[in-house]
């Protein structure tokens, strides 16, 4: 028996090619349109060089003026299958400084694309549940932006 945490694991499957689901990981402009759980939840592209070993940094400004900040490396990236990066919370966020680790990977289906995200190292059940939540709507968002082709936005 081990003390690690089971590590929590969200799966999707999206009616898209996984390209053009790797892209819209792979762009800052495009990662801006849809990486947060809701539309109120405003992301901040702080820092953003997709390259293993190059580093990336998010600002999120939540309803209520809380602006959290999550950084990491990406350290390794499989295109179109695969990225994995650390994940770090900053002060003065509860789970700031813990080291964790996001996998995204993505199987190629039948005009789909099965995507699953590892979130690794979480530190309670409650940090868990909070994060597939987010997780699980970011995903919806991902949807939409992909289901979106009036969007002028959308071109990936």
């Amino acid at each position: 028996m081990t003390d690690e945490p089971v590590p929590l694991i969200v799966r999707r499957t999206i009616a898209a090619p996984r390209e053009r689901i790797f892209r819209s990981f792979s762009r800052s402009d495009l990662l801006a349109q849809w990486f947060t759980p809701t539309t109120d939840i405003v992301i901040d592209i702080l820092d953003f060089e997709f390259a293993a070993g190059a580093a990336f940094r998010f600002r999120y400004t939540m309803p209520d003026g809380r602006q959290p900040v999550v950084g990491g490396v990406y350290e390794s990236i499989d295109e179109p299958e695969r990225i994995v990066m650390s994940w770090i919370w900053e002060d003065p966020d509860p789970l700031a400084g813990i080291p964790m680790r996001v996998t995204f990977q993505f199987i190629a289906d039948v005009g789909a694309t099965q995507v699953t995200i590892i979130h690794e190292h979480l530190p309670s059940d409650k940090a868990c549940s909070i994060h597939a939540d987010g997780w699980e709507a970011s995903l919806d968002r991902l949807e939409d932006f992909l289901g979106d082709n009036g969007n002028a936005q959308n071109s990936c």
